[in-house]
């Protein structure tokens, strides 16, 4: 009896595990396909490698950014992945506001000819705060601020479906510090130049 039961498990263990085994099953004929039939698309079993010179992304879906310059949710693309934002001016304000100050309006307009000679540009506006204030406070005024330049160049002619906004509060400070000389650097509008999709 107990050889019968032995064997038993062990005949259950052999198709267990033959079941997970692949089989050397010819490949279909592609010949014998319907006129007209798309063949179904194989999975890419190749693992992706991290690293330069890795050959992650080959045969597999990747997100846009991931190729360089940052994409968003709607096919922006950074115009300038460097960092430098194309040189564009930043645009600072007084404590606790979000009027825009008369010594930025060269620098305003100087972005407005920018986009308007340039119909495949469009642009972020990033709104910034120093780090007094609550956040929520802060949040609420860097969205002013941004808005207040968005705006002014909509009333100089770019279109405003070329225009994003997006309010950092305090979170990335252009200076660390205590005081006046960091945290005017800090009261700012930063315009992100982006391409639009096509």
């Amino acid at each position: 009896m107990k050889n019968k039961l032995l064997f038993g498990a062990l005949l259950s263990g052999l198709v267990f595990l033959g079941a997970g085994c692949a089989t050397d099953a010819p490949e279909e004929d592609k010949s014998k396909l319907p006129a007209g039939t798309i063949e179904p698309a194989r999975e890419n079993t190749t693992p992706l490698e991290e690293g330069p010179g890795s050959n992650k992304g080959v045969g597999a879906w990747q997100d846009p950014a991931s190729f360089g310059g940052n994409v968003d949710k709607d096919g922006w693309r950074e115009a300038d992945p460097s960092g430098n934002r194309l040189n564009m001016p930043v645009i600072y304000f007084k404590y606790d506001s979000d009027v825009l100050v008369s010594s930025e309006t060269a620098n305003l307009d100087k972005i407005a000819r920018y986009l308007s000679d340039k119909p495949e540009m469009g642009l972020v506006i990033e709104g910034h705060c120093d780090q007094r204030g609550t956040e929520e406070y802060n949040r609420a005024l860097g969205e002013r601020r941004a808005n207040a330049i968005r705006t002014y160049l909509v009333k100089r002619g770019v279109a405003d479906y070329k225009i994003k906004t997006v309010s950092y509060g305090e979170d990335k400070p252009a200076v660390s510090g205590n005081g006046e000389s960091a945290w005017k650097q800090n009261r700012r509008g930063v315009p992100v130049p982006m391409i639009l999709p096509r």
